[in-house]
């Protein structure tokens, strides 16, 4: 394997910031709280031993859903150290606006940037962490112009 195999080579085109930025949003809105709920949900029921009927099935739903929780976590471990991997300013945004949901306000104080250097530093945040996750999941938010 050679390295162009392992890395993709989209290094002549433009990435969209605005447009990662928003796509990221989505992605962090809904499927990474899907999968964060995903991950914390048990898929072990209690056992009753009352009325048993013995059924044959073509899947163990308990053992698909054990399976699924444990993707969910591993996908929910990737994708935060995709965030811990920013530097501490743009981590710093990137939590603030995507995960504990700050205001402009509360980022400013917290940060001492401005609204626009916290809008431009965040458009950054979104394009490293998507560019990071597509590098190591198949997750792909990049949009390119």
């Amino acid at each position: 394997m050679q390295l162009s195999d392992l890395l993709d080579n989209n290094d002549n085109k433009e990435i969209d910031l605005g447009k990662t930025r928003i796509k990221v949003t989505q992605f962090m809105d809904n499927q990474y709280q899907q999968l964060k709920y995903l991950a914390n949900t048990s898929p072990l029921q209690s056992v009753s031993y009352d009325n048993i009927q013995v059924q044959t099935s073509q899947s163990n739903s308990i053992e698909s859903k054990a399976i699924k929780q444990l993707q969910a976590k591993e996908y929910v471990r990737i994708i935060d150290d995709c965030i811990n991997s920013l530097d501490d300013i743009k981590k710093t945004i990137f939590k603030g606006k995507l995960i504990d949901y700050l205001t402009s306000y509360q980022l400013e104080e917290l940060t001492g940037y401005s609204e626009r250097q916290i809008l431009r530093i965040s458009n950054n945040a979104c394009c490293e962490f998507a560019q990071k996750l597509s590098l190591v999941t198949d997750i792909n938010l990049i949009v390119y112009k």
